[in-house]
Formats: structure tokens, C-alpha cells, sequence
């Protein structure tokens, strides 16, 4: 046994004083003359024993409550641990507040369940410890040191959030603000502890973490997970293949799920579908686009009770024209303005070597250089920086061109270099049709298919980078090889297009879509949805808006974000700001700047839980697997603090002050 304030013993030695009192105290007794003492000497032998016996029952009945209440005050406490531990705790309880909280138990909503859990533990605790309450927001606020009856509250206020956060940043900001302040650490986690979010692995035995799991009843649950166009650029008047994802996490199959898209309001069924258990299902919706601009999205299925996935947006822009330039040596290139001559879309535009447009290259999607027989540096220099801010550019070199300018160009683009122009023929054997130059161009691939031969070509080196193998020749070089250059591409046809040395030109089926896919490709591509939490820092063209002007984003919440410049970037700045899933419109100076989309996280989409073996993983877990209906206040006081007996000394004190009553008024004196 020990004391919480083993100081009050001195007490004790107070127990001396009605011992001395007893000892000394001497009755005066009145002297009553009789004739003849004889007759009473034996009744008052036998009285003055007995009032001696009742007296010294009454000075142990009082010794023994005034050690009781003594005792009371030291509190003695029979210890769980070797050691009890005195000061001021640190208590953060972080309390799941994400949208997987939303399954029921017996009666409440995990959630509601998880709070109350949270006040029980708050109040094993003691009045003068320091409680922290955190949610999944992190929150400044969350992270500082409040009383009791503050935590108290903070709890009652909490609510769900769209955010969520694997439990490892949990645990890291709760050691982070255990660092900052002096105190005993405590740290709590109540939560459901989904498989996708629980990544504690207990090795780092200096921070114990106590877990609180929360089980309720298995929820069904299907969800869209992600959506996407087949192509990266969507067209005008064009039909573009929207595909989507939707998983069955349940363990059972779901029947007659209905899928709703919306088009900028517009509204279509899609039919219904079965999904299996833990199947995943893509699908395709055909959109026709008649106008250009900002377009949204909306897929929505039809899925209960847990519908916070059932809903996916999505925005893009359709652009008026995509601009292709064609830097000729001396006249326009008629071979390159035949193959968009068909579409309005695309606008091409010729330039000469002599006369090159430098100021005005970013306005283009596709650069051709177009067999110069010079490059100077200035020109590298601005291909170079063109590209990494996500142009594309088409290098197709002249017969037998200048070798050292073309490698330094080559070299600029972490292109391999060429070697010295070779005459000999050459014979394509390959095309790859998984890159995106080719990817769905043919429906299937004929085994007797014509490919392109030449007569001429510039042989690649064996050093240098790699790049992706278009067009392959049965020699193992490339006719035809394409490179990623920062956020821009850079593809290199390794001869002229001149049809005496290459017959490529000759044939549509391959070099009509190089040359759409080449202007529409983009590695830089706005992205089509943003996930709440984790898109906090949105980037934009800087030559959109004015940094100086402040912008707008409206949708289901208005706010004026932050703006930072980037490079040829500006960032859009809305962390912890949007926490509603929907269409967000970006304004400055009432003129729409870009439609953005924003989706909750589906990590939690997967209601798998983590399995009782994964939460004692490590010395640093502590499990508290209790049945619903334990008084967590009173098994953390006894875990906290041992078992404690002051109650019964107030109890045992009570029953000696009644003994020694008793004694007084039933025991009479002779």
C-alpha cells in the first residue's frame, strides 16, 4: 500500500494527546462518610473494573476514528503498477471525427458513442491536469492545453469532418505538443481504426498510446472512386469517352445500383448494374461537348447509409483552338498544314527561321522545327525553357543537317545524341501502341501492317538517355522516339520527311495521329478533380489573373483564398477552407477564372477494420477492449491510481465515532 500525500501522517502523533489525557485525568471524587464501609467493598471492586474496561473502549473507538480520518486525508492507495506517478498530466484525446464514424452501434452513432467515451476518460482524470481534445483537422486551436471543464466542452462542440489523417500524424503531433510543456504524458484515441488509416506501428515505447476502439455494425458500401476522360484534351463538337470507377467494399454483392450524370445541369440516366463483392467496375459514358469553356460534371450513384462517395465532380476546359507553329528553313511546310486542314480547331501557323516568333511561343501547343539546317543557341535556350513550362515540340532534323547543333539540342533535351547522317536502308518492324502518340488509334493491330521505311537517317548513339520507342526499327534503332521534358514533351524523328529518304509521310494511319496527339498531349494537364485535404494548394497559369487583385472562390462556402507566385505558376491557396465536396468557381473581379471541382477523400470508402492483433502490434499500443457499458472514468482512476481506500477509511472512521457512541449511551457507569 502507499499514500498520494503520505505527508499527512504527521498527523498521527495528534493520536498521543487523548492517551496523555486519559492517563491524567483524575476524577475528584466527594467524600461521603458512612458508619460501615465492609458491605461495599466488593460492589465497588467490581464497578471500578468495569467502567475501566468501557473507558478504554471509548479512548480506542476514538484513537482508531481520528486514525482513520487521518488516514482519509493521506489517501492510501493499493497500486496497480510498481509506481505511482504524481504531477500534472498531459492528456490529449483524439476523438475520429471523419465520415466512417457515421455507422451505428447498439443505439448511437459511433461518433456519439466515441464522445461520450472521450468525457468518461477526460474525467478519470484529475482538476488540476491540462486535457487537449483533437479531431482530424489538427487544428491550431485543437493542439493547445485547456482545463477540464473546456475539454468538457470543446467535445460537445465537435463535429464531422471532411479531412482525414492516418493515425501516425496523430500520434505525432499529440508527441509534439507533449514536447512543448512540462507534465506526465497522457495520449487517447478513440476511434473505429480503419485499415486505411491505421499505420501506428507501437515501436516508439517513450510514447504509450492508449486505444479506445469503436465497433459498430458492418455498413454495405459502393462508391465512385475516381473518374476520367480517355483523352487528356477534350475537343469541341467531338465525342469524348468519360470513364469512371465504382468499387463494392461490402462483403456481399449489391444489386440495381443506379448511375445519374449531369452535364453543366443537365441531367441522363446511365441505366443500373450489379457489382460483386469487392469487385471493381469501370465504366464509360459518351459526352458531346457543343460549346467551349468551363463544363462540370456530376456522376452519382444510388448506395445507403453511406453516401458521402456516392458522389464524384469533376470540372475541365474546353479550349477555343489548340495553335500549332511550324518553324520552316525557307517556305511553308505544306505536308504539316495538310494534316489539320480538316479541323477548325486546330490553327496552324508557319514561321521562318529567320523570322522566329520568340515572345510568342507560349501561346502554342505544338512547336515543329522543321528541318533547319542551323539552331542557333538562343533557339535551344527557348525550345528549352518552352518545353519544361509544358509546350511540346516535334524536332525533325534536315538530310544530313549540322550534327553539332542538332546534339545540342538534343543534349538540352536529355534527348540521346545522333550520330553522323547514314545512307542505307532501314525497315520499321514495331510500333508501340501503349504509348499515348498511338494508344487507341487501332482498333486491332494487323500482323501485315505497313510501317514506314527509309533510305537515310542520323543512327542514335549508344550513351545517353533513353527515351519512350515510337516507331522501331527492325535494326533495334528508332525512326521514331518521344521524351517527357519537365511538365512538356520533346518527340525526334531521326530523318527528313522528305519522301526520298523516309516514306512516313505516305502513310495517314500513323502520321496524322502524331501529329494531333503530339499538340494535344500534355503532362501538365489541369486536373479534372480535387481531393478535400490533400489539393490545399491548387496551381494555376500566372497570366490568368492579376496578383495584385484579390480572387473569390464560391461554391457550397465562399472564401477569398491565398495566392503565392510559383515560377510560370500561381498557387491558389484553400487549405483547410473548403470542407463541403461540390463545384467551386474562382472569380476575380466577377470574371471566372477556372471551375474546381472538390471531392471528399476516399480512403474511407474501405470500412475494413483494423483486427485486434494489428492494434497490440507494439510495446507503445495499449488496448482497452471494454464492453460499452464500463465506467471509463473509474478504470482510469483505478488504473491511474491504484485502488483507493479513502472512502473506507471515512466509512471505518464513521463506524468507530458510532462504536464509541454506542458505548457512551448504553454502557452506563456504576
Amino acid at each position: 500500500m502507499q499514500f498520494l500525500y503520505p505527508s499527512f501522517l504527521w498527523a498521527l502523533t495528534a493520536l498521543a494527546i487523548p492517551v496523555i489525557l486519559h492517563l491524567f485525568y483524575f476524577r475528584r471524587y466527594k467524600k461521603v462518610y458512612f458508619s460501615n464501609l465492609r458491605f461495599l467493598r466488593e460492589v465497588k471492586e467490581e464497578t471500578s473494573a468495569r467502567n475501566r474496561l468501557r473507558n478504554l473502549l471509548i479512548l480506542l473507538s476514538r484513537l482508531l476514528a481520528m486514525a482513520c480520518i487521518i488516514l482519509a486525508f493521506a489517501q492510501p492507495v493499493i497500486p496497480v503498477s510498481d509506481e505511482i506517478r504524481s504531477g500534472i498530466r498531459k492528456v490529449s484525446v483524439f476523438v475520429d471525427n471523419s465520415f466512417s464514424m457515421q455507422s451505428f452501434g447498439k443505439d448511437l452513432s459511433l461518433f456519439d458513442r466515441a464522445r461520450l467515451k472521450a468525457q468518461e476518460v477526460i474525467m478519470g482524470y484529475g482538476q488540476e491536469d491540462h486535457f487537449q481534445v483533437l479531431g482530424h483537422e489538427l487544428s491550431p486551436s485543437q493542439s493547445q492545453w485547456i482545463s477540464r471543464e473546456e475539454a468538457l466542452i470543446r467535445l460537445e462542440e465537435m463535429d464531422f469532418t471532411p479531412l482525414v489523417k492516418p493515425l501516425s500524424i496523430v500520434a505525432g503531433r499529440q508527441k509534439q505538443s507533449f514536447a512543448r510543456e512540462e507534465g506526465i504524458p497522457v495520449s487517447w484515441m478513440i476511434s473505429d481504426f480503419q485499415q486505411s488509416i491505421f499505420d501506428l506501428d507501437g515501436k516508439d515505447t517513450l510514447q504509450e498510446i492508449n486505444l479506445l476502439p469503436m465497433r459498430g455494425v458492418r455498413e454495405k458500401n459502393v462508391a465512385i472512386d475516381s473518374a476520367w476522360f480517355e483523352s487528356p484534351v477534350q475537343s469541341l463538337n467531338q465525342t469524348s469517352s468519360l470513364l469512371f470507377s465504382i468499387q463494392n467494399y461490402a462483403a456481399e454483392d449489391a444489386d440495381n445500383i443506379r448511375v445519374i450524370i449531369s452535364l453543366d445541369g443537365q441531367e441522363r440516366p446511365e441505366g443500373t448494374f450489379d457489382i460483386a463483392s469487392g469487385e471493381i467496375v469501370i465504366d464509360t459514358a459518351n459526352i458531346t461537348l457543343l460549346s467551349t469553356g468551363w463544363h462540370n460534371v456530376v456522376i452519382r450513384i444510388s448506395d445507403y447509409p453511406v453516401t458521402f462517395d456516392d458522389t464524384y465532380f469533376l470540372s475541365f476546359y474546353v479550349a477555343e483552338h489548340l495553335r500549332v507553329l511550324s518553324i520552316n528553313e525557307q517556305s511553308e511546310n505544306r505536308k504539316i498544314s495538310a494534316v489539320f486542314a480538316d479541323s477548325d480547331y486546330f490553327i496552324v501557323e508557319q514561321a521562318l527561321a529567320s523570322n522566329i516568333p520568340y515572345a510568342r511561343l507560349d501561346e502554342f501547343d505544338l512547336v515543329v522545327i522543321n528541318e533547319l539546317n542551323a539552331i542557333p543557341s538562343g533557339l535551344i535556350a527557348a525550345l528549352q525553357k518552352y518545353a519544361a513550362g509544358g509546350g511540346n515540340v516535334f524536332f525533325v532534323p534536315a538530310a544530313e543537317g549540322p550534327l553539332e547543333q542538332y546534339n545540342a539540342l538534343l543534349s538540352e533535351m536529355k534527348a540521346k545524341p545522333f550520330l553522323p547522317w547514314s545512307v542505307g536502308e532501314r525497315q520499321v518492324g514495331k510500333l508501340n501502341d501503349n504509348a499515348f502518340i498511338y494508344s487507341g488509334v487501332f482498333s486491332r493491330m494487323r500482323p501485315n501492317m505497313r510501317l514506314p521505311k527509309v533510305t537515310a537517317s542520323f543512327p542514335y548513339a549508344a550513351s545517353g538517355t533513353k527515351g519512350e520507342s515510337l516507331l522501331t526499327f527492325r535494326d533495334g534503332g528508332d525512326l521514331l522516339t518521344f521524351y517527357t521534358v519537365d511538365k512538356g514533351a520533346f518527340c525526334v524523328l531521326s530523318t527528313s520527311l522528305d519522301e526520298s529518304f523516309n516514306n512516313l509521310i505516305t502513310q495517314p494511319e500513323l502520321f496524322v495521329p502524331l501529329m494531333y496527339n503530339m499538340t494535344l498531349y500534355t503532362s501538365d494537364a489541369r486536373k479534372l478533380a480535387h481531393t478535400i485535404g490533400l489539393d490545399n494548394l491548387i496551381p494555376m497559369d500566372k497570366a490568368l489573373l492579376d496578383q495584385n487583385e484579390p480572387v473569390s472562390l464560391s461554391g457550397p462556402s465562399s472564401f477569398i483564398p491565398g495566392i503565392s507566385p510559383l515560377g510560370s505558376k500561381v498557387l491558389i491557396d484553400v487549405t483547410g477552407q473548403v470542407l463541403s465536396a461540390g463545384m467551386y468557381a474562382l472569380t476575380q473581379n466577377d470574371k471566372l477564372i477556372a471551375s474546381l471541382a472538390f471531392n471528399y477523400d476516399r480512403r474511407e470508402s474501405d470500412l475494413t477494420l483494423a483486427s485486434r492483433e494489428a492494434l497490440t502490434q507494439g510495446e507503445g499500443l495499449i488496448l482497452w477492449d471494454e464492453a460499452e457499458e464500463t465506467n471509463f472514468t473509474q478504470l482510469i482512476e483505478s488504473n491511474r491510481e491504484g485502488r483507493l481506500l479513502w472512502k473506507w477509511c471515512i466509512i471505518l472512521a464513521l463506524l468507530f465515532i458510532g462504536v464509541e457512541i454506542a458505548l457512551i449511551r448504553l454502557w452506563k457507569q456504576g
